[in-house]
């Protein structure tokens, strides 16, 4: 690890709640099907490989349904924090106050695969080049990451934020100049950049489940090499959940009409299509 590195104390925040309209209790599901490790336990197990002296919290809200994430929590062994259901920032800000780290990582409990040697790479990276914000490229949806400065996450408190930075973490920072935003570019195959490894809906569980279900197989392989050797072998497995949307916040409102009318087109919906296409035109 480069100069001063080693001394530096990472907050692993583990973004979590057992509410989804479209796959409830997700996390808390076994995976592969009929094993015996949840996926938020997958996701605790590869963050405690990482090189860097860190710790785990689990950022859940106070509402009941969480109270069995807590249990969880408390019966692994893991800090939780519980906060404001839909400000989603301030249990990040709140975490980041109550103790001396050097970065957060913001991580979600939907996204299972983690490749912990490209996540250390990131946060070196991140305080090479002193960055406020780093996030990374390249690697399927489900498996960038996003390192911040507290000093960074504890100034937005003082900022005029709106309902979608509260509850995005990280977008007031990404739309905004004065801080210093930097990209890991990960080296990796074109179309595994549109792979969907996170999971929304049963068809993403269900890949998900397929891929887990390898490594008794490949003895050894984790992250982006776990993901490169299933789709070597099954790459017709990758199809089943292509068709999944991926929520995602646009900076203007025309760049969002376009991801819609492109959205209609694909469910060959001519009429609505064509409706804001001529908007588009105009």
């Amino acid at each position: 690890m480069e100069g001063g590195q080693s001394n530096k104390k990472i907050a692993f925040i583990i973004q979590a709640r057992m509410k989804s309209t479209r796959l409830p209790g997700k996390i808390l599901l076994p995976i592969p099907l009929g094993g015996d490790k949840t996926l938020l336990s997958w996701i605790l197990d590869e963050l405690n490989f990482s090189e860097f002296d860190n710790k785990i919290i689990v950022a859940s809200s106070t509402n009941t349904e969480n109270d069995i994430l807590e249990a969880f929590c408390k019966k692994n062994k893991v800090e939780i924090f519980r906060g404001n259901e839909e400000d989603v920032l301030s249990r990040f800000i709140s975490i980041a106050k109550r103790d001396n780290y050097n970065c957060v990582v913001r991580l979600t409990a939907d996204n299972p695969v983690i490749d912990i040697k490209i996540l250390d790479d990131t946060i070196k990276y991140h305080f090479f080049n002193n960055n406020d914000y780093t996030n990374t490229v390249g690697l399927p949806i489900g498996m960038n990451f996003e390192v911040i400065a507290p000093d960074a996450l504890i100034s937005l408190e003082n900022c005029n934020l709106n309902d979608s930075d509260r509850e995005h973490v990280t977008l007031f920072i990404k739309n905004n100049s004065q801080f210093k935003k930097g990209e890991y570019v990960v080296s990796c195959e074109e179309i595994f950049k549109d792979f969907r490894l996170t999971v929304d809906y049963s068809s993403d569980y269900t890949l998900l489940s397929s891929i887990f279900s390898q490594i008794n197989n490949n003895v050894g392989l984790r992250g982006i090499e776990l993901i490169k050797v299933t789709y070597s072998k099954f790459p017709w497995l990758f199809e089943s959940n292509s068709f999944n949307f991926q929520k995602r916040q646009f900076p203007t409102i025309n760049l969002e009409i376009k991801e819609a009318h492109y959205l209609l087109d694909q469910f060959e919906l001519k009429n609505a299509s064509e409706i804001l296409k001529k908007h588009l035109e105009s």
